[in-house]
């Protein structure tokens, strides 16, 4: 599949963003731009012991507005780098003869607008049968995610969810993801649900970013379990 960050279009208003885009639709928008090295493509990660080299999705840059199945295996080398959004790859049933064109349907029928995010719509960008790669628009400022998912050759799906700029996305990347996957639950694959237990550090900067913004469908966009995030939040090691 090669990288496709350059190939990637340049986004207007997607068609199926929810009514209310029109009334920010003058308004400036900070999509920004993707990733150059998207798609599948040669990564090297560090394991247990040593670098492992596969062909993989992109990994997340340490920033609290990324999900990805591509990361170091140990936690204590991803916290160096950052905030730990490593995630275990999706499980489809073995009774599924074709599971990717049933994620694929899923994501299709995406509602913009659930969960407060995501308002300004989404559009496919390359589809193929192992490979889907979708762009979301937020409703006001048009801010753009980038998702991606790979069939791999065990059966499983590699996933990535990310922002393109600024620090916390406001949870969004993760109530994207456990949208989709709830779907995808009730048909029998096997998910990881992302809960504050599991990513402090992600949950506690969208949790912190909510209370000081003045948007009030990002507050409105809550998720479970955010009372008391800070007591979870990991110690960094001392480097250098």
């Amino acid at each position: 599949l090669g990288a496709i960050g350059m190939l990637a279009p340049p986004v207007a208003a997607f068609e199926n963003a929810i009514p209310d885009y029109a009334k920010y639709a003058d308004k400036p928008k900070r999509k920004g731009t993707p990733p150059k090295d998207l798609g599948v493509l040669s990564r090297t990660v560090e394991g247990t012991d040593g670098p492992i080299t596969f062909q993989g999705l992109r990994g997340c840059d340490g920033k609290p507005n990324c999900f990805s199945t591509t990361g170091d295996e140990e936690l204590e080398d991803r916290i160096t780098k950052g905030v730990d959004t490593l995630i275990a790859p999706w499980k489809p049933p073995t009774d599924d003869p074709t599971p990717f064109a049933t994620l694929t349907k899923v994501v299709k029928a995406y509602k913009p607008g659930q969960g407060f995010i995501d308002g300004g719509g989404f559009q496919v960008v390359k589809e193929s049968d192992t490979y889907l790669y979708v762009q979301f628009e937020a409703l006001k400022k048009g801010f753009v995610d980038d998702l991606e998912f790979n069939l791999g050759k065990d059966g499983m799906v590699m996933v990535r969810s990310s922002s393109r700029v600024g620090v916390t996305d406001f949870g969004v990347n993760a109530i994207r993801l456990n949208y989709i996957a709830d779907a995808l639950r009730g048909m029998g694959w096997k998910i990881n649900e992302l809960t504050p237990k599991d990513f402090p550090d992600y949950f506690g900067a969208a949790n912190d970013a909510r209370d000081q913004t003045f948007d009030e469908d990002r507050r409105k966009a809550q998720m479970d379990g955010l009372e008391d995030l800070s007591k979870g939040r990991l110690d960094r090691p001392t480097i250098g």
